[in-house]
């Protein structure tokens, strides 16, 4: 018998299974989060209202979610998207065990029902994640949602990438990073991208674009440090 079919027969050992994991993966992410430090470049306008302590939503790659670890001290200030699949309930669980919120759905798992949980978070003065090309792609191609929840919450996008010095990249569209454990990860974040609301179509598809750019620059900026530091 398949392992699905059998957890499929027996819910409670899918339970056990579950929780089991999530509980082993975030002590991992803990021990690992312990042996890393980073080192961050923020533009003097994305200081200056990260100083403010205002909300915002963070753009980040699927590939990139690492850098979530060291985004803000206070994870309990951070929601996230996860779907409300198998796979999904695992991340959820390891993601609030570690200190994050989490907001639950995906476009293939009840996607309104996601997006007004992101929604409520940002009115309770949560600050969102959310990665910009996710769940399937294509890799670094931000979507239109996350223009959309800028414009519905009133937060302004702060544009994030994240690269470690020694990294494995797992199999995937997504290119999923994974640092090496001790490893120095570099942190680049943009300006802070202000969308008003009520925009035309075209008028989002340029703030799209803008998004792109900008976090475009900021991964061939990650490349090009740790080219330099290689070369000294």
């Amino acid at each position: 018998m398949r392992l699905k079919q059998i957890l499929s027969k027996y819910p409670w050992l899918d339970e056990l299974r579950t929780e089991f994991l999530s509980s082993f993966c975030a002590a991992g992410c803990n021990f690992f989060d312990k042996s890393f430090s980073a080192i961050k470049f923020i533009s003097p306008a994305a200081r200056e209202y990260l100083n403010s302590g205002k909300p915002m939503i963070v753009a980040l790659y699927h590939g990139h979610l690492i850098g979530m670890l060291h985004i803000m001290e206070d994870r309990s200030k951070l929601t996230g998207l996860i779907s409300r699949s198998r796979d999904g309930e695992f991340l959820a669980r390891m993601a609030r065990k570690i200190g994050f919120r989490m907001a639950r759905g995906s476009p293939a798992h009840k996607a309104v029902e996601g997006a007004k949980q992101l929604i409520d978070a940002a009115r309770s003065g949560q600050s969102l994640v959310i990665a910009v090309d996710g769940p399937r792609g294509p890799i670094y191609e931000p979507k239109e949602g996350v223009i959309r929840m800028a414009e519905i919450t009133g937060l302004p996008l702060l544009p994030f990438v994240c690269k470690g010095k020694k990294n494995h990249f797992f199999w995937g569209w997504d290119k999923m990073m994974g640092c090496y454990f001790g490893s120095t990860i570099v942190y680049m974040i943009g300006d802070p991208i202000f969308v008003p609301t009520k925009l035309a179509d075209d008028q989002r598809e340029e703030y799209r674009i803008k998004l792109a750019d900008s976090m475009q620059w900021l991964r061939k900026s990650s490349d090009k440090y740790w080219l330099l530091q290689t070369k000294n």
